[in-house]
């Protein structure tokens, strides 16, 4: 709730790096009629999904990858010359594989304006 609170989305880029993490995001962005209909035909996706809302920058469902793409994300913005903030949110049992911890070096290596927040589950 906070970071739709702070940040100006969908300009700015939520994004999440599994699917249980995105449910309030989901409620908060317009489909919170729908919630219940979450895995049922027809229904919403279980994970961020990108033809689902703008609010859902990356369609995604393979762990660990938020940071990575964020990286991607705040480099494109840059390059743009857009005042983008790009977030990345991703659990404490994701941010300990080998894909998170590569990406942490390159965004520390590279210096990207990007945030991650790492979510205690």
């Amino acid at each position: 709730m906070a970071l739709h609170y702070v940040y100006n989305t969908p300009f700015d880029r939520l994004i999440w790096d599994v699917g249980h993490q995105a449910y309030p995001h989901k409620i908060l962005t317009g489909r919170r009629d729908k919630i219940g209909t979450i895995r049922q035909k027809g229904g919403l996706h279980p994970f961020p999904w990108r033809g689902e809302s703008e609010y859902d920058v990356l369609s995604v469902g393979h762990s660990s990858t938020s940071i990575s793409a964020g990286i991607g994300v705040a480099i494109a913005a840059a390059k743009e010359d857009k005042q983008r903030r790009a977030v990345c949110v991703i659990g404490d049992g994701a941010i300990t594989a080998g894909m998170a911890f590569e990406a942490m070096n390159h965004a520390g290596d590279i210096k990207p304006d990007l945030l991650v927040v790492a979510e205690r589950q």
